[in-house]
């Protein structure tokens, strides 16, 4: 039994987990929904956690507040008298949670000596102590509750599904209860990983659980099952390549049970096209990823994908037309925005590319994929200085990020600066690459904007063609994982009119799609 179960929603996870890690500082044990055992039903499991648990900490945001889950879950709380209520965000509280203190995390970023920060200990405290025959009273802060007004649109922040989505289509109009909320879990496992940028296998795993009971529950929802088709999808991308062909199956029999349904299901054409290869394909996919966009252009994820392959044949204006389809006033998705940011950047709008990282940073102050994009757009957009400033600041740095690429980027950073030779930054960032291989492309980008073109050259003889001495940093699955898109990225700048550059191209395959389709890579037009 854990101390504290933490109810937040999807989108609110770095808050999560920090507000996890800091109470198991002070000795509670902490529990929330990320390692959910697939064989068990979910619901089944949400109410033994909470139950068992003597005190219950509620995350309030916006998406929390739309979340019939989270409600759910602070209801049954209330009930138990074992409600802990917190913002982490600014958002008005739905009824009747507006009537009980709540205290505010919403500015807090660590630290015991916080007021909000102070209230949460106190009350959990209580609770945890609290004798199991003493009836539990409603947690009492020691500020008053502030009103806040909801300022601006509401952004509702979904998973890579695009959630709020959800009730499209009249087939899914009459969905139980439980097969929304199996639905909603689902999607917002999704989140985790996003579509675009798998990071660890569990929330697909939680996410194929959940939603593979929501097709059990709403048999002939192709929400559902155009869901579950895109798990399967997304976890094809993070697991090793036996585990592939199975998951390719299921997601490909799942999208076809969707399509049946609403030939027009947007998650189910995404999965489609998730699990059919992009190098060396890049006519063939473009057709397909624009068609998808005609048949449903609700969905975000159709335009993520589509301006993905742009990018990958260095038609950054091109991408960037269809990143800006994305309604970001309802539609709010890491992967999304991290790839809008690098659209803008490489197309040259550094104004707008500024101001969206802002807007990604501090909606997610600790997404990883987040923190990657960050660190090079700062040092390869001329402000070197301030990414060594954010390498040198732990506080702001995910836990995924290891001690190992922040030195190999605070090398770059250091070099960029004039700090350092570059020369000793170009041996760290290949020392980093000969114990990471998957950092191939982010290495050769860096040793290209440090001069070292001979450098960056053998890397991508290793990456593309399995040869000379970084022959080990190919992809494990050869083309299947092969992109290019880091090809086209502004630091590449100096290698477009070496003639080995275009050499390269010319053996990848690029200038032929160039020529078969009519169109030029952005750095030949500019």
């Amino acid at each position: 039994m854990a101390d504290v179960f933490l109810s937040y929603a999807r989108s609110d996870s770095p808050a999560a987990d920090r507000i996890a890690r800091a109470l198991g500082k002070q000795g509670w044990s902490v529990w929330f929904d990320r390692e959910l055992p697939a064989h068990r039903a979910y619901a089944d499991v949400i109410a033994t956690e909470l139950e068992a648990a003597p005190a219950v900490l509620v995350l309030w945001s916006r998406a929390s507040a739309e979340s019939e889950w989270v409600r759910s879950e602070a209801n049954r709380a209330r009930e138990l008298h074992k409600l802990v209520q917190a913002r982490v965000g600014e958002v008005r509280l739905p009824m009747p949670f507006d009537q009980i203190q709540c205290a505010d995390l919403s500015n807090w970023r660590g630290g015991t000596a916080h007021a909000g920060w102070g209230q949460i200990s106190k009350s959990v405290e209580a609770l945890v102590a609290r004798p199991s025959r003493e009836p539990a009273q409603p947690s009492q802060p020691i500020f008053h509750r502030r009103k806040l007004l909801a300022g601006g649109a509401a952004v509702l922040v979904v998973g890579a599904a695009g959630l709020s989505a959800w009730r499209f289509g009249s087939r899914d109009e009459q969905l139980s209860p439980q097969a929304q909320l199996l639905m909603q879990k689902g999607f917002d496992a999704l989140q985790d990983n996003d579509v675009l940028d798998p990071g660890g296998p569990g929330s697909t795993m939680q996410a194929i659980a959940l939603l593979t009971q929501a097709t059990e529950a709403a048999p002939r929802s192709a929400l559902a099952w155009g869901g579950l088709a895109l798990a399967y999808a997304v976890r094809k991308r993070t697991v090793p390549l036996a585990e592939r062909p199975g998951l390719d199956l299921r997601s490909r029999a799942a999208a076809k049970r969707s399509l049946e349904l609403d030939p027009r299901e947007g998650r189910a054409l995404g999965a489609l096209l998730l699990l059919d290869p992009v190098y060396r394909h890049w006519q063939e996919r473009e057709q397909a990823d624009r068609a998808a966009v005609r048949k449903n252009s609700s969905i975000p994820l159709l335009f993520s994908i589509t301006a993905d392959l742009l990018g990958n044949v260095g038609r950054w204006d091109d991408a960037l037309s269809f990143s800006r389809n994305i309604d970001r006033n309802h539609f709010l998705i890491p992967g999304a925005e991290r790839k809008y940011i690098v659209d803008l950047w490489a197309s040259g709008d550094l104004q707008a590319a500024d101001n969206s990282l802002q807007t990604a940073v501090e909606h997610w102050p600790q997404n990883p994929e987040i923190w990657r994009t960050r660190v090079p757009y700062l040092m390869y957009s001329g402000r070197p200085a301030e990414a060594l400033d954010l390498l040198r600041e732990g506080a702001e740095r995910p836990a995924e990020i290891g001690d190992d690429i922040v030195r190999a980027m605070r090398a770059v950073a250091q070099a960029l600066g004039g700090e350092r030779p570059p020369h000793s930054a170009v041996s760290e960032a290949q020392a980093f690459l000969r114990r990471n291989p998957a950092a191939a492309l982010g290495v050769a980008n860096a040793c290209c904007v440090l001069g070292a073109l001979d450098d960056m050259f053998a890397i991508l003889d290793g990456y593309y063609f399995n040869q000379g001495e970084w022959a080990k940093v190919a992809p494990a699955a050869g083309d299947a994982d092969r992109v290019t898109q880091a090809l086209f990225l502004p630091p590449m700048k100096a290698a477009w009119n070496d003639r080995r550059f275009g050499l390269m191209l010319q053996r990848i395959g690029l200038e032929d799609y160039w020529r078969r389709s009519g169109t030029r890579p952005d750095f030949r037009r500019h």
